[in-house]
């Protein structure tokens, strides 16, 4: 049997259908909203333009402080560290570069080699601001400051940034207990002496120098106990 269709009624008929509702009411939601569409199109292109225009930025202060570090290291290599540090001190100008931070640690060694302990201990300190907690390069801030408070005989003060180079774990951990322990002794203080050298063991047991440690821990106790009761 044949089904009948049912015919729509004029009502129907005059009533817009889903799609024209829709876009009906997108194309009325827009014209309220295009003030606040352009705007968030504006701000999504001037932050591209932002973070392009800082990249470029960026890359040419690189290229700008690679070229001025390379010549300042052709005098520090040179021997010839006053010219050195005047070029470093241009590289620390562009303070967004890689270069920027590494050229204080290359200062305050050439300050060190002029035998200016001050300028030296200040360029250390602010090479150790500029580096990441725990890493190699904050270890090595940490050796070198360290290096010019102990040739100031300042050993109390080398003593701590030792340890504290020794707690990071990297490439001169060994190097950074081996001083603690060295100024230690210098200071008198024969137990903290043999403490470092301990933890240097502790940490690094297969250490090529753990004979030579052990070796001085056993000198270093040999002492504490010839020394007089209640010293």
């Amino acid at each position: 049997m044949a089904s009948t269709s049912r015919r729509l009624t004029r009502k129907e008929l005059r009533q817009p259908d889903w799609f024209q509702t829709v876009t009906e009411n997108a194309l009325e939601f827009y014209q309220r909203q295009r003030v606040a569409v352009y705007l968030g199109i504006a701000v999504v292109i001037l932050l591209l333009l932002g973070i392009w225009g800082w990249g470029v930025f960026k890359e040419r202060q690189d290229s700008m402080a690679a070229q001025e570090f390379g010549q300042a290291m052709t005098q520090y290599h040179a021997g010839k560290y006053r010219e050195a540090v005047a070029g470093l001190e241009k590289v620390q100008t562009h303070r967004w570069s890689r270069y920027a931070n590494l050229a204080h640690l290359y200062e305050a060694n050439s300050y060190l080699a002029l035998n200016d302990f001050t300028k030296a201990t200040t360029a250390a300190q602010r090479f150790i601001v500029g580096t990441d907690q725990n890493s190699l390069m904050r270890q090595i801030g940490l050796l070198t400051l360290a290096d010019i408070e102990e040739r100031q005989s300042q050993c109390k003060e080398a003593i701590k940034n030792y340890g504290e180079a020794g707690k990071i774990k990297a490439a001169f951990t060994e190097r950074a207990f081996l001083s603690e322990a060295r100024c230690a002794v210098q200071m008198g203080d024969v137990k903290g002496g043999v403490a470092a050298y301990r933890q240097l063991l502790k940490d690094q047991p297969e250490s090529p120098l753990a004979s030579y440690v052990r070796f001085q821990i056993s000198e270093l106790e040999s002492k504490i106990a010839a020394q007089p009761v209640g010293k």
